[in-house]
């Protein structure tokens, strides 16, 4: 029976489980798609959420590969094209590209005597021991149900390119995630008329703070509780932006924190020198025209959904999918409670940067892997804490109940989860030797 695992997705995620798998000499393939490597950071996939103006919302020093810095010299958020040299040249680095399947997408996955028969949209179909879910959770729109026909352009923030777009023309952005508020100061630098409609008051939080990156400024802070945290930085906020409510912005109705970090301070620009306007949740279409919730209503001829993706696996039947009916929130968000051979990456929520949330989980599927071909005690060990699972990964943070939200985990939680996974495991605290 073959040892070898199938690594579904080339993205950040998947290249982070081959350099582990790699470095615990576990043999693997990764199944992409496309020509190349980049996940959503390749915009020749035709699902890629990238758009001209996207840059990081984390900064470059927070955001790297464990042991694989970002050049010093880059800016402190690199723009799209950066961050997809910098994904491939990870990839060579590691050697990644020996073990890459490019050119066919997985058309399924299944249960098969000996692990997983995995066919690709080529026909070709392969037995794998082991299969590593990574193929992204950023790609299928998800749009509410809006009443109404709408008679201009109507598209998810998924579709849109570029500010030349909006050239000369009304428009609305729905939402107001750091998708949203990009594509929103796009708006107002390019279209004749441009607004954002809010169903909530949200916390913007500025890409720097005492002259460096934000993230980068609170890694440096001393460790509080999470209640004094926001307390001490509601009131550094409240003194550098002042009343949002003077830019139209709604009051947040949670605390700060309790919603994914909205890291954007061009937005504040763009209210204050009336670029951009605010407007309500939406009610419905008709015509050309927005009916917001209040009862008022605007000409448009674009509207933009900023609303977020659902997490999708189409090549799973729904018996070993965990997300067919939502976000679940999976034992250290990358075990199947079910089954010792089924894995998923890329599937996670939390404040900073995802490229280092899957360098961490990728260490950890990687000793699942060698644990559950060697077997014995240590197999049983794991089992049973996957089983158990003890972790709290939120650690007294409460988020909006929002679809946005669900499965969001406190970054600081998750990595003490793992920690504590580790040590009760007899694994190393540190990966460093091992790459």
């Amino acid at each position: 029976m073959s040892d070898k695992t199938a690594i579904v997705g080339g993205g950040p995620a998947g290249l982070a489980a081959g350099r582990a798998l790699k470095a615990l000499g576990l043999p693997f393939d990764i199944i992409e798609g496309n020509a190349d490597f980049g996940g959503l950071w390749n915009r020749d996939w035709p699902l890629s959420p990238i758009y001209d103006s996207a840059h990081f919302i984390s900064s470059r020093t927070m955001s790297a590969f464990d042991g694989f810095p970002m050049p010093e010299h880059w800016p402190d958020y690199p723009r799209h094209d950066l961050i997809l040299d910098y994904v491939r040249s990870f990839a060579r680095a590691f050697g990644l590209y020996d073990h890459a399947r490019f050119g066919a997408a997985v058309a399924s996955a299944r249960p098969a005597p000996g692990g997983w028969r995995v066919e690709t949209t080529d026909g070709r179909a392969e037995t794998y021991r082991f299969l590593i879910c990574a193929s992204g959770a950023t790609w299928d729109a998800a749009a509410p149900p809006i009443p109404g026909a709408f008679a201009g352009r109507l598209r998810h923030a998924r579709d849109y390119q570029g500010a030349e777009e909006f050239a000369g023309r009304r428009v609305l952005v729905v939402g107001c995630g750091n998708s949203g508020a990009d594509i929103a100061c796009d708006a107002a630098q390019r279209g004749a008329f441009a607004a954002i409609s809010l169903r909530r008051g949200y916390w913007f939080i500025p890409k720097h703070f005492a002259g460096m990156p934000t993230d980068v400024y609170a890694a440096r802070q001393p460790k509080v509780p999470l209640r004094l945290r926001q307390f001490v930085l509601k009131r550094r906020l409240r003194r550098m932006i002042g009343d949002m409510a003077r830019l139209g912005l709604p009051e947040p109705d949670h605390e700060l924190l309790e919603t994914h970090p909205l890291m954007n301070d061009q937005v504040l620009h763009h209210l204050r020198h009336g670029d951009l306007v605010v407007r309500p949740d939406v009610a419905r279409f008709e015509g050309d025209e927005v009916v917001f919730r209040d009862g008022t209503r605007e000409p448009f001829d674009d509207v933009v959904l900023a609303t977020g993706y659902n997490w999708s696996l189409p090549y799973l039947a729904n018996a070993e999918n965990p997300f067919a009916e939502g976000k679940a929130q999976l034992p250290l968000c990358v075990f199947s409670p079910a089954r010792d051979d089924l894995f998923f990456m890329s599937f996670i929520k939390a404040a900073g940067s995802s490229i280092t949330l899957f360098g961490e989980m990728s260490w950890i599927v990687a000793r699942a892997i060698r644990a559950a071909q060697e077997g014995g005690a240590d197999h049983a060990k794991l089992r049973a804490e996957i089983a158990a699972n003890r972790y709290d990964l939120r650690k007294g943070l409460r988020m909006v109940p929002s679809p946005r939200h669900e499965a969001y985990v406190n970054r600081d939680a998750y990595a003490e989860a793992l920690r504590t996974l580790r040590r009760r495991m007899g694994w190393p605290e540190t990966e460093a030797n091992a790459a």
